[in-house]
């Protein structure tokens, strides 16, 4: 699991989810990035993921916050997880600005992909997932309705029912 952008391995997010999916007998490794300005498609950072983890590199599923999400999306187009879990995914920067990379990505993925949004979040506009969704079958969209990027309030439901989505796809 990867933290949103200048998070750490223990960003409580990360932490809670680990819990929910711990509860459900899944086994979760939070890791976290180097900080600092992105590099160009996160060329960089997706080669940092490629080395966490156990010595052979084998991981059922992924699950990243916000930015963890952007670099482990791109790391499930060469590695194809079992599953991938994306929470408060920014297919939009902070100024509102389209990430074609990032939805070119959301296209090919080829794995199950559990994409959890606030209904409410500027940075992940539901139109545009729901056109992404309709060509590429593998993605699936929960909608947290309130929630902005964060979730808010809303984030015991919005990570207890990831952890049910992702439990289900590992047994």
């Amino acid at each position: 699991m990867l933290p949103g952008f200048g998070g750490r391995a223990d960003q409580p997010v990360l932490v809670r989810l680990e819990r929910a999916l711990r509860d459900r007998g899944v086994t979760a490794l939070r890791a976290e990035l180097a900080h600092g300005r992105p590099s160009p498609g996160l060329a960089r950072e997706v080669e940092v993921a490629r080395t966490l983890g156990p010595p052979d590199r084998s991981f059922s599923a992924y699950a990243g916050r916000s930015f963890g999400g952007r670099v482990l999306a791109r790391l499930a187009l060469e590695n194809r997880p079992r599953a991938l879990l994306l929470l408060g995914f920014p297919i939009r920067s902070a100024t509102g600005r389209r990430r074609p990379e990032d939805e070119a990505v959301l296209e090919q993925l080829a794995c199950p992909t559990l994409i959890v949004q606030g209904s409410a979040d500027p940075l992940g506009p539901l139109r545009t997932f729901e056109r992404l969704m309709r060509r590429n079958p593998s993605l699936e969209l929960q909608v947290v309705r309130g929630a902005s990027h964060a979730f808010g309030g809303r984030e015991r439901e919005a990570l207890d029912s990831a952890a049910d989505w992702l439990a289900l796809r590992l047994r």
